[in-house]
């Protein structure tokens, strides 16, 4: 398929990111989700036509399975995202990617968070203002405030954001490729052997509910993908990494470690800890080999038509999922049955719609414009001024 950076940066379109095989990757990520906070309700939904007692709880922690595709492609995608705009632009502007990435996820999660606050302030949903307070500061999965279902996924995206504040500033400081590889491999060796070492020396003490969330327990399965995408980078690895993705058997390998890692019960903490590294490095390899052989079944799959429209509202879906979605134990009598299979599910699907059409994608396409002339500016700058750093942002 070619240059998967190359790719990255000649096929983009509106948000500069766009790739068919990553959308197909959001949307199962996305299924993923709504088939763990969905089980409830379509095990009630089941019990009321069929009479049949079904029990899908088992089926809950492939949600976490789902978000852990959502990061492990972020870390490919951005890092290669800088990697284009480096060796096209002979450097990155900090400014123009915090400015699309704001104008790319602020303004559907701060609708959706005022939609929770007004639902809160009239007794509908139970959230504390503490909770909704971290949620907005992007602290939620740190936050020790009394927790609730309705803004439980923003753990993730508060990984997802500590990653987006940090890594581009780091990528800069590196300044070489070489650097970039060796800081990122060490720093995702370290994080997951704090993570061990923190799990069973309780280092922190904090409850599970908060350890599993946390940033630093978590981001490895985003730097993983990091180090991936930094490796595809270079010219040597490059070709390594492809001609070992282009083995038949490598993809359906990691296909199915991953699915037996999904549903295997793992009961030796040791090596449930190694195995998530090995999870976490599957996870953007598989990704990547994709975009390689773009001519084997999954590659095709993932860009159907059904697979693309999914992907491209996975994120509008992923916030509001969680108000229909619910878990038995939470759900609340005044939202009725819009809690209930199937209109849940067709109530995030059209909130999730709703929200792409007249929140995303015109504020997508305002921040890229500004992004676009703040580069403008700079090259103009960079014209007129001898003296201006190469690595100026």
């Amino acid at each position: 398929m070619g240059n998967f950076i190359q790719r990255i940066n000649n096929s983009a379109v509106r948000d500069g990111t766009y790739l068919p095989t990553l959308d197909g990757w959001r949307a199962i990520a996305i299924l993923l989700v709504i088939a763990a906070h969905g089980s409830d309700s379509i095990a009630r939904f089941l019990q009321s036509i069929e009479g049949w007692q079904v029990d899908l709880s088992s089926t809950r922690h492939i949600g976490l399975f789902g978000v852990q595709i959502f990061f492990g492609l972020s870390g490919l995608l951005i890092t290669s995202r800088l990697i284009a705009d480096e060796k096209k632009h002979g450097r990155i502007s900090l400014r123009s990617f915090y400015l699309r990435r704001a104008f790319r996820i602020l303004p559907a999660s701060l609708v959706f968070l005022a939609t929770i606050g007004l639902l809160a302030l009239s007794g509908v949903l139970p959230v504390s203002l503490g909770r909704w307070l971290s949620t907005f500061l992007f602290f939620a999965n740190y936050s020790t405030a009394k927790g609730t279902w309705y803004l439980g996924h923003f753990w993730s995206l508060a990984v997802e954001e500590h990653f987006y504040f940090i890594w581009p500033v780091a990528f800069l400081a590196l300044a070489t490729l070489n650097r970039r590889i060796g800081a990122t491999v060490a720093a995702a060796l370290m994080l997951a052997l704090w993570r061990a070492l923190d799990f069973k020396f309780q280092i922190t003490g904090s409850v599970p509910a908060v350890f599993w969330g946390r940033t630093d327990i978590q981001v490895d399965n985003i730097v993983w993908g990091v180090v991936i995408a930094l490796l595809y980078g270079d010219t040597t690895w490059r070709t390594r990494l492809e001609n070992f993705l282009r083995y038949p058997i490598v993809i359906p390998s990691l296909v199915i470690f991953l699915i037996a890692f999904a549903i295997v019960p793992i009961y030796d903490w040791k090596i449930d800890f190694m195995l998530l590294t090995i999870k976490a490095i599957a996870i953007p390899m598989l990704i990547l080999g994709t975009m390689i052989n773009g001519n084997q079944i999954l590659s095709y799959l993932l860009e159907t038509p059904v697979f693309k429209l999914i992907g491209r509202l996975s994120y509008s879906i992923y916030l509001w999922q969680q108000l229909f979605l619910v878990w038995n134990t939470s759900t609340v009598g005044s939202m009725g049955i819009l809690q209930s299979f199937p209109l849940n599910l067709i109530a995030a699907l059209s909130c999730a719609t709703l929200s792409m059409l007249f929140i995303e994608k015109p504020l997508i396409s305002i921040g890229h414009k500004l992004a676009s002339r703040l580069a403008t500016l700079n090259k103009q700058t960079a014209r007129t001024s001898p003296t201006a750093p190469e690595s100026a942002t």
